[in-house]
């Protein structure tokens, strides 16, 4: 049996211009990178050595067009992500966040009434889109059809929102985290059911102002990329 490899994943934001003249040489090489199509968490598979997330592709999933609205708020938006499992520096192109497996737990989660707190911060009633916040739009066979997707029973998907708002609201001002080399390290707050969007914290679209994170992959990316059920992922701003 052949060595499992570390799992490390360098994502990268590039103009519309950048990527085309990238793709250019990559094609000249025999590089051929897999496009995303089932969400923009598909080329974060292991199985995926290089991908790119077309513009069309952020919201094309129905689970994932709301959360989106983060993606179009964002200072990236109009750019094409690029992520891959090695480093593209001979491009002259550097990483946004750099991914890898991490053995971290939490030694605190919050309870209910401390969710609604990081929901009520300031800073994230500031940043939040109005799309992402309007779950109504959307209507209860969506939501419905969620939570049997994810096996969730005996949870209304309004309650579950609570902690989808409040995961977010921790990596824009954080109450849970821990401190490294003197700076603070904010980390997912429940496990992969709970969890929504867990891309926006992977591509530094949330949480960019922080140097390391500690994000726990949502349903989502287990589903389509592979990603490990409930393990923190160290997302590191180099």
């Amino acid at each position: 049996m052949g060595e499992i490899k570390e799992y490390k994943k360098y994502t990268y934001w590039l103009h519309e211009k950048e990527f085309h003249d990238l793709g250019n040489r990559w094609k000249k090489q025999g590089l051929n990178p897999a496009e995303a199509k089932s969400a923009a968490c598909d080329p974060l598979s292991r199985e995926v050595e290089i991908g790119f997330v077309p513009l069309e592709a952020w919201g094309k999933n129905p689970f994932c067009k709301r959360p989106s609205s983060w993606y179009k708020a964002s200072p990236f938006a109009g750019k094409i992500l690029v992520i891959s499992s090695f480093d593209l520096q001979e491009y002259h192109v550097n990483p946004q966040t750099i991914i890898r497996e991490c053995r971290f737990r939490p030694s605190k989660l919050p309870h209910r009434e401390e969710k609604l707190k990081l929901v009520d911060q300031q800073r994230y009633q500031q940043s939040r889109p109005g799309e992402w916040e309007d779950i109504d739009a959307e209507g209860p066979e969506l939501h419905n059809q969620w939570l049997r997707a994810i096996g969730l029973r005996g949870v209304s998907f309004e309650e579950l929102f609570i902690t989808h708002r409040a995961n977010h609201a921790n990596f824009i001002e954080p109450a849970y985290f821990i401190l490294e080399e003197n700076e603070p390290v904010p980390y997912s707050i429940d496990k992969t059911s709970h969890i929504c969007s867990a891309c926006l914290e992977f591509f530094n679209i949330i949480g960019a102002n922080f140097r390391r994170k500690y994000v726990v992959p949502c349903p989502g990316a287990v589903l389509y990329a592979g990603m490990i059920t409930n393990r923190y992922y160290e997302v590191l701003r180099p």
